[in-house]
Parts: C-alpha cells; sequence; structure tokens
C-alpha cells in the first residue's frame, strides 16, 4: 500500500497532464466564441467534444458513492484518498496554476521531479500551438497507451488484493473506453489534422516517438522510486 501511495502521488501529475492536452485541443479545435458561428471543422469539433463528454463528466457508480458527475481527474484524486495518498502537493500546484499559470506552477517545489519532466514536454507542445503536434501527443501517447499501462497495473493491483476499488474501477473505466473508443477518435483525429500535408505528417511521427520515450523515462523513474521505497522500508525492518 506505501508503494501504491507513491505511485500514485507521482501518477496524478500525469493526469492532470492529460486534461492539460484535452483542454488546450478543444480550444483550438472548438473555441468558445460569442456570438457562436458555425464551425469549419465539425467532425473535430464531434470527435473532441465526444471525449470531453466522458473525460470531463463521467457517472461514478453508486456502489462508489455515486450516481455523481465527476471529471476523471476527481475520480482519481478521490481513489488517491481511499488508498491514503498525499493529495497536497497536486492540490497546491492546481492552486497555484489557478493564480499564475501553467508555466509557473511547473516550478512548483510540490512537484516530483518525474512529474516536472513528464509534463514539461505538454508545456513545450502548448506553447508551440502545433495542433497536430498536440493531437498525436494525445493520441499517441495517452489514448493509445493507457490500455495496455492500466491493464498491467490492474492485474498487479488484483493479485495482491490491495483495498482500492476506486482506483480499479478508474482504471478498467479507461482500459474499456480508450482500447473501444477514445483511442482510435483520438487517432482519426490526428489524422484529420495532419492530412496529406508530409510536413505535419513527419511532425506528428516526431511527438509520437518523444510522448513514448516520455512515458518510459517516467515509469522508470517512478519504479526506481518504488524500489528505493522498498529498500528503505527492508532496511527499517531490519534494524
Amino acid at each position: 500500500m506505501e508503494q501504491l501511495r507513491l505511485f500514485m502521488e507521482h501518477h496524478v501529475f500525469a493526469v492532470w497532464d492529460f486534461m492539460l492536452l484535452l483542454k488546450s485541443l478543444q480550444q483550438h479545435i472548438a473555441p468558445a466564441s460569442v456570438p457562436w458561428t458555425p464551425s469549419r471543422q465539425p467532425q473535430l469539433v464531434g470527435l473532441i467534444n465526444s471525449l470531453l463528454a466522458e473525460e470531463e463528466c463521467d457517472c461514478l457508480p453508486a456502489e462508489l458513492g455515486g450516481p455523481r458527475q465527476l471529471s476523471h481527474f476527481e475520480i482519481y484524486r478521490l481513489s488517491m484518498l481511499e488508498v491514503g495518498a498525499d493529495t497536497g502537493p497536486i492540490d497546491a500546484v492546481l492552486d497555484h496554476s489557478k493564480q499564475h499559470g501553467l508555466a509557473s506552477s511547473l516550478q512548483h517545489p510540490a512537484i516530483p521531479e518525474p512529474s516536472r519532466r513528464f509534463l514539461l514536454t505538454t508545456q513545450e507542445l502548448i506553447d508551440r500551438q502545433e495542433i497536430h503536434a498536440l493531437a498525436a501527443a494525445f493520441a499517441y501517447g495517452r489514448e493509445r497507451l493507457v490500455p495496455d499501462l492500466f491493464s498491467h497495473l490492474l492485474d498487479r493491483l488484483r493479485f495482491l488484493a490491495l483495498p482500492c476499488p476506486m482506483l480499479i474501477w478508474y482504471l478498467q473505466r479507461h482500459i474499456d473506453l480508450d482500447g473501444e473508443s477514445h483511442g482510435p477518435l483520438a487517432e482519426s483525429m490526428v489524422l484529420a489534422l495532419a492530412g496529406a500535408d508530409h510536413s505535419a505528417q513527419s511532425r506528428v511521427d516526431e511527438v509520437r516517438a518523444q510522448v513514448i520515450s516520455d512515458r518510459v523515462r517516467f515509469w522508470d523513474a517512478i519504479h526506481h522510486r518504488l524500489m528505493m521505497s522498498g529498500h528503505q522500508a527492508s532496511q527499517l525492518v531490519v534494524v
């Protein structure tokens, strides 16, 4: 359970990062405007709205305290509380971002260093405002990866029989959604944005490689910290 708490205290920043990417895509594809005018890309608006409908406003089931409409980030945070993980750092960073913006919040000392490095690529992509690159990071560094990543994690939690029903629901929900609909939707968005533009396609390939590499480094860094925490715990037991 201690290692699960440590993992979640790092990984919650990747959950926030996911929402940062998704909302940035929304601002480019379906910006709020008054007066409203028809979009030139109704297909893309439909894609982003389909993703947002479940990511930003899903329904927590009755057995977990629902029915409640919550974002997946909020559900993840509740699952942290369920296992006794510390939400203080992510809460502090979110409060800071509201007052000072994203760039400043990424320098917050409460962010674990592996999480900060992972967030920086998203910050750079948002700053460059290349919508096809943002979509590539979202599709290939998140939606297409998550089913495999979360399946292994879910298997491990069930094998260990750890008491974390909300986290298990969260992981299974993402495996189902991303594998069946969100992953294909996100990839179709990339293809629509890049089109037949060879330069855009090349940039998509570049970003795809970068975000997968970022995820590997992030996972490896968390794994290292988990191993260190386990070693320290065993040393304390011996003493």
